[in-house]
């Protein structure tokens, strides 16, 4: 990294604690107390917002991109301070260390647990009860570890799982700062990096993963920080940049094994680099470290797993045969959704609404699995066209990241444009093969592609600042966000 391009880092890490102080305050005391720091939240924001508008009207630097961030900073801690830490439904089952009994708590925050109460488990994964073990522990043990901070420091165990959320909400803002960088990484002026910020830091989808207490939002993390790394190591060719690669990608994997998608690009950056170069030498080092710092805490997990209980290194768990959707055809499941897709816009878990993969791509992209409104009321139909103006963002973004990848004024040569394009196209790939492998529900859910809003974001910041004729791109970016605050600000607070 740069010489201060740590700081915003470690300026996020402060922000955390302090939003673990005021998540310890207010959590005992409820709903009020909760909407109490929402509102001053707010009130804070309005004043930076005014403060920057009187910097600017004097002539001096006020970073709108950086006041987005902080916006979204804001909103993305009212939701863990105003959602319960187990209000999702991405398998969390409960906090229990005992997976003796029946209907064990086989699920993350029961997995969590067993790491404060016994350590990394030694339990088959294959069985009956304990299958939340094929996962790797890297992000259950950082809970953990927190876990046991909160109670070592007092706090009541209640307040401590709510304080848990703590840790993903910053794995999200991770994100938009990631991002961010990426925009720089470009080149891009104010005017490109204030609409790649305000396109993914007013993300729904971020804001709920990172108040949910699984495991994907740091997995998407590791995965934008190995694009980051990638791309300037492919500048470069410095060992820290390799190293960061491999420790990101390394620790992705600790996470979630489906990072891995990553390396056949990874691997096209790195022979293509090596044999265009006439100092190969210099890469033989490089990529040996990569090798070192990468491999071990990769393949640690599932080849323990293989060895011990011979479970397969591509293991997945099946969900319910309730939301087994095999039956629909092929049309019905990947064609134009049906009426009753259609007239359903929030996730019920009923084969007959919500067995299409656009359909359910979509309203998880904005809803996740939350139900906001009542069918028919007045702000259902809001909610609807947001999520209609969600499939207009993401479509403008795809075709805008080709347009990235076939440009060569953006700040990027010819290989590293194809390696964002071709994860993308990798990515989406890998995500219908998913779906048509495994027909369930829960399988068209947009949490598998969080990593788009990034490169979405990333392509509109990038159009925004070459192009002259681009004000339209950065008015549909606000009108999204704009939506998304409306939306969410009524289901909150509607009835307070």
């Amino acid at each position: 990294m740069a010489r201060k391009a740590w700081k915003p880092y470690a300026a996020l890490l402060l922000a955390g604690v302090l939003a673990w102080c005021l998540n310890t305050a207010v959590a005992p005391l409820g709903r009020p107390a909760a909407n109490a720091a929402c509102a001053a939240l707010a009130t804070a924001w309005l004043a930076r917002a005014a403060v920057c508008a009187l910097r600017r009207r004097a002539g001096k630097q006020a970073s709108l991109a950086g006041l987005f961030a902080a916006g979204g900073f804001a909103v993305g801690l009212c939701f863990v301070l105003l959602l319960p830490h187990n209000f999702s439904w991405h398998d969390l089952a409960s906090y229990s260390a005992d997976f003796s009994r029946e209907g064990s708590p086989d699920g993350h925050l029961g997995y969590i647990a067993y790491l404060v109460e016994h350590g990394l488990p030694t339990l088959n994964p294959l069985e009956e009860g304990y299958s939340v073990f094929y996962n790797p522990p890297l992000y259950h043990l950082i809970q953990a570890g927190f876990m046991k901070l909160n109670l070592w420091l007092g706090i009541p165990e209640a307040v401590a799982l709510e304080n848990l959320q703590v840790v993903t909400f910053l794995c999200a803002q991770g994100c938009v700062l990631v991002t961010w960088d990426l925009c720089r990484l470009l080149g891009l002026g104010e005017r490109g990096q204030r609409v790649g910020i305000l396109a993914i830091a007013f993300q729904p989808s971020l804001w709920i993963f990172g108040a949910t207490l699984n495991n994907d939002i740091l997995s998407i993390l590791c995965i934008l920080a190995c694009l980051l790394f990638t791309l300037r190591w492919e500048r470069s060719r410095r060992m820290r940049d390799i190293l960061g690669i491999g420790v990101s990608l390394g620790a992705g994997m600790a996470v979630k094994l489906s990072v891995a998608l990553l390396i056949p690009c990874i691997a096209a950056v790195f022979v293509i680099a090596f044999f265009r170069d006439q100092n190969k030498q210099r890469y033989v080092g490089q990529y040996a470290a990569f090798l070192a710092v990468s491999v071990p805490e990769a393949v640690a997990w599932p080849f323990y797993h293989l060895i011990a209980f011979q479970a397969p290194l591509n293991y997945v768990r099946l969900p319910a045969e309730t939301i087994n959707i095999a039956g629909y055809s092929l049309w019905q499941r990947f064609g134009w959704p049906n009426w009753f897709a259609i007239r359903e816009l929030f996730y019920t878990g009923v084969r007959k609404t919500d067995h299409n993969f656009w359909m359910q791509t979509l309203k998880t992209g904005v809803y996740d699995e939350l139900t906001l409104f009542e069918k028919g009321a007045g702000m259902w139909y809001a909610a609807y066209g947001l999520m209609v103006l969600f499939a207009l963002v993401m479509t403008v973004g795809a075709v805008l990241l080709v347009r990235l990848a076939l440009s060569r004024r953006d700040g990027l040569s010819g290989l590293s444009r194809g390696f964002l394009l071709g994860y993308a196209v990798l990515l989406l790939a890998y995500y219908l093969k998913f779906n048509v492998d495994y027909p369930y529900i829960s399988s068209a859910n947009f949490r598998y592609i969080q990593p788009v809003c990034a490169l979405a974001a990333l392509a509109l910041a990038a159009f925004r600042d070459k192009s002259r004729r681009s004000v339209w791109a950065e008015a549909l970016v606000w009108a999204f966000a704009l939506g998304c605050l409306l939306v969410y600000c009524v289901y909150f607070f509607s009835g307070v």
